[in-house]
């Protein structure tokens, strides 16, 4: 019996922390990425993506 892998069992990126996400490109569109306004807002959706293993 094989068990499954952490990648069989774990998420698409694309498919988790979306509304996370959304307030992210949201707001690096309009402040851009060098403005600093988003980094609260990135450390959370890094934070988020870290929860379901995926390092950025």
């Amino acid at each position: 019996m094989s068990q499954p892998t952490t990648t069989e069992s774990k998420p698409k990126p694309c498919c988790v922390c979306k509304p996370e996400k959304e307030t992210r490109d949201q707001c690096l569109l309009i402040n851009g990425q060098d403005s600093g306004k988003c980094d609260d807002i990135i450390t959370q959706y890094k934070s988020c993506m870290k929860g379901y293993g995926f390092t950025i």
